[in-house]
């Protein structure tokens, strides 16, 4: 199994739905051993079974075992990669002429491995063509390379959003869309103090994001503490002082995670607190947010700033921050012509892209990349890292105007309550004074402070009382502690988009 293509082979029966891809795993050093999600890398043995989207395969490798001989140095491994242009890809000659035509795209989908997830068609229509390598395909105008498609993806909308500025793009998939202007925040409102809040930062208001969690088997404090019973029984901090800060034991050492922004955290001192902790190395979870709110989060994240060093930050956090050094425009532009990185651009990737990937490289380890298949990953690193930051933006556009229609419609309700008033006075007294003639037994004190307390208590765990509203219903339902685990309100079941602290007095 140290070839490469032989790991590869063993993912016939990979799921096609899987977050990970064949080839990412293989590439990384595992093979799959055909039990449910399991992969084993051929040097050290290591057994992964757990993925989420977005992982990088390699990075879990060496945090899990980083004394692998493949890891540590994948030439000297016995490691054989496949670095060799895909069979059947049509020439750059016949790319330019015969591919801009939707029928002769259409035939190079003959061996189209999840037409289930996105039909050859609505590809060839987009413009795409298939590269016969996984689900890689390319666009014949722009040579812009996507893969990695999922369930719901519009071929037409993930060119747009990769490559905005392709021919294609402009001139076809634009109009066709038909992008309707009038998405964006009202500029035009009446109320100047609602065209403020909608354009000022939705954070200082206190208004965030809401995103479910990613590990949701670890979302009650009590899976949690079960996932505690190795834990190692001499340190300070307990395993119901983790599980409460958010954090699950992952059976290695000292090794924790948070259940919903998935951040690892290990070699614990003596003196650590794991809420600070976790604050300090994760401030844009949401779980953390949501409990001890944006302003403990601050404080955390401006002590770490200034009493961290370098050597903290490699034992403390699974993704260390490496020292930069100074790398020139020269040094980067002679790794740009050399044989690594046109075998890179060759496939199509991005040129920017490539040339920072190379840049980042420079500055952390001083030395270039040796092989082409790690600067084409590391290249689709930076390009979903870009997409999850795309996406951030366009989700905070979609809360702002959430926030604008759930102030209209409080605007508006109150002018026709205004409105009406006078006229329906008379008739409520009325109706009034008839409901209360028949009420017969008035409630006991006893009565009337049992209902108020069921009223401030989580309708989730019945124990905490509530603090979250959910945006774009309004429902106050859930406490600190159930809010980060829902992606639906419990009352209404509609999606949460954003998030907001209240506090009952």
């Amino acid at each position: 199994m140290n070839v490469e293509q032989n790991r590869l082979d063993t993912f016939q029966e990979w799921p096609h739905d899987a977050v990970v891809s064949p080839q990412r795993i293989a590439k990384a050093g595992f093979f799959y051993t055909r039990q449910d999600l399991t992969v084993e890398c051929f040097s050290c043995h290591l057994q992964i079974s757990e993925w989420n989207y977005g992982d990088q395969v390699m990075a879990k490798h060496k945090t899990l075992s980083p004394s692998c001989p493949f890891v540590l140095n994948p030439t000297t491994s016995g490691n054989v990669p496949t670095i060799s242009q895909p069979t059947n890809v049509p020439s750059s000659s016949t790319t330019s002429d015969s591919m801009k035509d939707e029928a002769t795209r259409l035939k190079t989908f003959k061996k189209w491995p999840i037409p289930h997830i996105v039909s050859p068609e609505s590809l060839a229509r987009a413009g795409f063509y298939y590269l016969n390598t996984g689900d890689t395909t390319k666009c014949a105008f722009c040579k812009g390379v996507v893969r990695a498609w999922e369930v719901g993806d519009d071929p037409d909308r993930e060119h747009k959003r990769h490559f905005e500025d392709c021919p294609f793009v402009l001139t076809e998939i634009v109009p066709r869309l038909n992008p309707n202007p009038s998405n964006g925040v009202r500029t035009d409102s009446s109320f100047s103090n609602l065209h403020l809040v909608a354009n000022e930062n939705l954070h200082c208001l206190g208004v965030q994001t809401h995103k479910g969690p990613k590990k949701p088997n670890f979302a009650t404090l009590e899976s949690r503490l079960r996932s505690f019973a190795m834990w190692p029984p001499d340190l300070i901090q307990t395993p119901d002082i983790l599980s409460q800060a958010g954090f699950y034991y992952e059976g290695m050492g000292d090794q924790v995670r948070c259940f919903h922004c998935d951040g690892g955290l290990r070699h614990w001192d003596p003196q650590d607190d794991p809420w600070t902790e976790h604050a300090r190395w994760f401030p844009r979870c949401s779980f953390i947010k949501l409990v001890k709110g944006q302003d403990f989060v601050t404080a955390c994240s401006l002590e770490l700033n200034v009493n961290s060093n370098l050597e903290e930050v490699d034992q403390k956090n699974y993704h260390p921050v490496p020292r930069k050094r100074e790398v020139s425009e020269r040094q980067v532009q002679e790794q740009m012509i050399g044989e690594v990185a046109l075998s890179a651009l060759s496939i199509g990737l991005n040129v920017e892209r490539v040339k920072r990937a190379i840049r980042e490289k420079l500055e952390q380890t001083g030395r270039g990349y040796s092989q082409p298949d790690a600067l084409v990953e590391a290249a689709l690193n930076l390009q979903h890292s870009e997409e999850d930051i795309s996406e951030e933006q366009e989700s905070s556009i979609h809360v702002k105007n959430v926030v604008e229609n759930v102030l209209d419609n409080v605007i508006a309700r109150s002018c026709g309550d205004i409105k009406d008033t006078n006229s329906s006075l008379d008739s409520n007294t009325i109706a009034n004074n008839k409901d209360s003639s028949k009420v017969n037994k008035p409630l006991t004190l006893e009565e009337e402070n049992r209902i108020l307390k069921e009223a401030r208590l989580c309708k989730i765990c019945m124990d905490a009382e509530v603090g979250i509203v959910f945006l774009p219903c309004g429902h106050l339902t859930t406490c600190i502690n159930c809010a980060p685990n829902l992606e639906d309100c419990p009352v209404c079941r509609s999606t949460i988009k954003a998030t907001v602290r209240t506090f009952l007095s």
